[in-house]
């Protein structure tokens, strides 16, 4: 029975993998997966040989930390794919890349979802990209000429969460007693991520309710990350909620974000915000000689221009996120949701997991898929 790898590294990229895999067995239902996830992945039936949780880091310095995790991983796949006939990649390029290149070695056929951002890098990679990867469906509108321009085979298949954002009625503000403005707290999805921003968030809360009586914050607090990481939040009153954060972020009046997949999660919800992001100062100095983007806040890359504020490193102190978050409060944010609105239509229409489907199907089909000759790495 054909097989299929799959691997997805972090936890955006587990559920965008796992929405694609229940299309993938919709359309070929003896088709089977096994590979690297999460709980997504796992509950579509893909049997997993390693977790994402455990391997899920930003940053060269933060790498060090999990290294152990990740080579026993990508030994466990390296020798996996020996006996599968196509691999998935999902995001996660700093792995993904490296299997590529194992697969192409093999003969294997090889579809990427969610592209490596490696264009923020510059084209260095674009050459190692077109040599390894068969055919990649792209969720930003901006991505598929630019690969192709290397002689990547892409097409903008539109952005997945489309079909998993949705709008919520909900009386979050009257739960919590909330009479003024709501401010909700997004710090990120991996613990250090947390650990960096959260702290950051809480004082400029602080600035924020100083300024503008009535004000209050709640954190949503991501899937994965430990309870104790948000103990600081709830000892200062600032309820912490999981499992709830399209609801949450659809009460705010604004949002304070981890740059990052939750900045699109807020455009979808037509939320304000102002986007974040501060790493380690080893990890910041070498990206810092590195990445040819002017923005790093998806809305902003999607538009082609500033349309939320973005504070990185040293600019991210508490005093200038409360600034902006000001600014924006003050006039009720009516200005950016119209600039958010447009953002959302240039990510395309509902349906991009059974678009890419469609083409990791034809892709396969055109691979004379399935395929087992003996192989050696």
């Amino acid at each position: 029975m054909a097989k299929i790898f799959v691997s997805a590294g972090e936890s955006s990229g587990d559920l965008f993998a796992s929405l694609l895999v229940r299309c993938v067995l919709s359309l070929r239902p003896g088709l089977k997966f096994c590979g690297i996830g999460g709980k997504n992945l796992a509950r579509e039936g893909v049997k997993l040989l390693a977790r994402s949780e455990e391997l899920a880091v930003v940053g060269l310095w933060e790498v060090g930390r999990k290294l152990p995790a990740i080579l026993r991983a990508f030994g466990r796949a390296k020798e996996t794919l020996k006996d599968v006939d196509a691999v998935v990649l999902v995001d996660f390029p700093g792995f993904n890349l490296k299997l590529a290149g194992v697969a192409k070695r093999l003969g294997l056929p090889v579809f990427y979802y969610i592209a490596p951002q490696v264009w923020a890098w510059g084209a260095s990679r674009m050459g190692q990209i077109a040599e390894r990867v068969t055919k990649m469906a792209v969720v930003l509108p901006f991505e598929e000429p630019l690969f192709r321009k290397f002689g990547v085979d892409a097409t903008f298949v539109g952005h997945p969460l489309l079909d998993v954002v949705k709008y919520r009625k909900s009386h979050l503000k009257d739960e919590l007693r909330i009479e003024g403005s709501l401010v909700g707290l997004l710090p990120g999805s991996r613990t250090d991520e947390v650990r960096r921003h959260l702290p950051l968030f809480l004082k400029a809360l602080d600035i924020l309710r100083s300024k503008l009586p009535g004000t209050q914050g709640v954190v949503a607090a991501a899937e994965g990350v430990p309870r104790g990481t948000f103990r600081t939040a709830e000892r200062k009153g600032t309820p912490v909620l999981w499992g709830r954060t399209y609801e949450a972020i659809s009460s705010c009046d604004l949002v304070l974000v981890s740059s990052g997949t939750a900045t699109l999660e807020a455009t979808l919800l037509d939320t304000p915000m102002v986007v974040v992001y501060r790493t380690s100062w080893v990890s910041y100095s070498v990206a810092r000689r590195l990445v040819k983007v002017s923005h790093i806040a998806l809305p902003n890359l999607v538009a082609g221009r500033p349309v939320v504020p973005e504070l990185i490193q040293s600019s991210a102190s508490p005093e200038s996120i409360a600034e902006e978050a000001l600014k924006i409060l003050r006039n009720g944010g009516e200005r950016m949701r119209s600039e958010l609105r447009t953002v959302r239509e240039k990510l395309g229409g509902p349906g991009a997991s059974e678009r890419a489907a469609e083409h990791l199907l034809d892709m396969l089909d055109r691979s004379n898929f399935p395929r087992r000759p003996a192989r050696r790495l």
